[in-house]
């Protein structure tokens, strides 16, 4: 029997989100806008998944959609194994060579346009972008701003901040779904708000929760991604509504968050 190597098509979301958290190795990530990629998400966000394969067993995957607008496929994750380097300057080993004729050929497959989305610590996505012929594959940083000033915010009249606490995340699904009409469970708000790289702060109403802002603490001490939600009937009261904020700051201690106020 002869040995499975390539690219397969997978149709279970649910096989194609365990090989997310897998690959992603426990950190917190943003694949589709969302933070708790779930089977339901890649069904209604109409996502297709790819699984790679090397004498006849798992080593990679592959994640994307059609997006209408531009006419192409754009690949949230791509990942696979990688026995070389992704910097530029480097030669590209002739494994990681073959690796990337069998993407290409998976490409043509799908005979449009693609963009491949791969973060900086995943050299099998920076090594196929590259070897597949990417017009333009790398980042880098072109200069950096310190705010040159302190702003005071208040919180409105009338309302409170308080820390999370157990329960609140029955009221965090429910104003994030009257938000954006996207519903998650309860069990997602616990396991994102109680996860030590994370903190959450809650708007009170005379007893009654009306928004909510999540950050996450990154390694290097900043506060990069935010999740803040309001109740759409108090929009405009002095509280604002947005989702998925990368904030690159160098705040490396937040005494009392109050994003979201005005």
């Amino acid at each position: 029997m002869s040995k499975k190597s390539g690219w397969v098509p997978c149709r279970e979301p649910t096989a194609l989100v365990d090989q997310c958290l897998h690959w992603n190795k426990g950190r917190f990530y943003e694949i589709l806008w969302e933070y708790t990629l779930t089977p339901a998400t890649l069904r209604e966000r109409n996502a297709r998944g790819w699984l790679y394969y090397e004498n006849n067993h798992p080593a990679g995957f592959a994640l994307g959609r059609w997006h209408e607008l531009r006419r192409w496929w754009h690949f949230e994750e791509l990942w696979g194994p990688c026995e070389g380097s992704s910097e530029l300057p480097s030669r590209t080993g002739k494994q990681d060579r073959w690796r990337a004729q069998q993407f290409h050929r998976l490409l043509r497959q799908l005979r449009s346009r693609s963009l491949i989305r791969a973060a900086v610590g995943n050299p099998f996505g920076n090594i196929i972008a590259r070897e597949v012929g990417a017009q333009w594959c790398g980042g880098y940083l072109l200069s950096t701003r310190r705010l040159s000033r302190k702003l005071t915010v208040r919180v409105p009249a009338g309302f409170k901040l308080r820390r999370f606490l157990k329960g609140d995340e029955k009221d965090m699904s429910r104003i994030h779904h009257a938000a954006f009409h996207i519903q998650h469970p309860p069990r997602e708000y616990l396991e994102w708000a109680t996860n030590p790289n994370c903190r959450t702060t809650l708007a009170v109403l005379q007893g009654e929760t009306v928004g909510f802002l999540t950050a996450e603490k990154r390694h290097n001490g900043i506060y990069g991604d935010f999740n803040i939600a309001v109740e759409p009937k108090f929009h405009r009261r002095g509280l604002n509504i947005a989702s998925g904020l990368f904030v690159p700051t160098t705040t490396t201690k937040l005494k009392q968050p109050v994003s979201g106020a005005t």
